[in-house]
């Protein structure tokens, strides 16, 4: 009985947190981008580093996780997938976001991970700036968006 109740709980918990009423199309893009993934240093700090990545001339790393779920009406296009020391890992996507127009932000979904949470990069360039971020977007309170408004 405990069991059957854990489960049900794991269920449930995955289905709030990926809101699978509207979900992503996970379908990789004919024109998709290999990511590799770099070594982004603080200039502050140069012991804070961050794995970063990058798109359109712009630096990415991550920012935050959920504040709650996110589905196809969040998401924009994708992008492409993550490769990461030279392995690539087409199950981690990365897609835009429909309510973010200047693409400060991206999201990092593992479309293979249960209970997986999905990862929200900035464009480092944005630190320090008043931008809009989407109210799904929980701060892990890094030490350079610690800058940010």
């Amino acid at each position: 009985m405990k069991k059957s109740i854990f489960t049900i709980l794991i269920v449930i918990a995955a289905i709030a947190l990926t809101s699978c009423g509207k979900s992503i199309d996970y379908e990789l893009p004919a024109d998709a981008t290999a990511f590799n993934t770099g070594t982004f240093i603080n200039p502050d700090n140069k012991d804070d580093t961050y794995q970063s990545i990058e798109y359109g001339g712009r630096t990415y790393i991550p920012y935050g996780t959920l504040k709650k779920g996110i589905d196809s009406d969040d998401t924009g296009r994708c992008l492409g997938y993550k490769v990461q020391d030279g392995e690539e890992m087409k199950q981690i996507r990365l897609f835009l976001l429909r309510a973010d127009k200047e693409n400060n932000y991206i999201v990092e979904i593992d479309t293979e991970g249960f209970m997986s949470q999905p990862i929200f990069l900035r464009a480092s360039d944005t630190v320090g700036k008043e931008i809009i971020t989407p109210d799904y977007i929980e701060s892990l309170e890094y030490e350079y968006w610690k800058k940010s408004p």
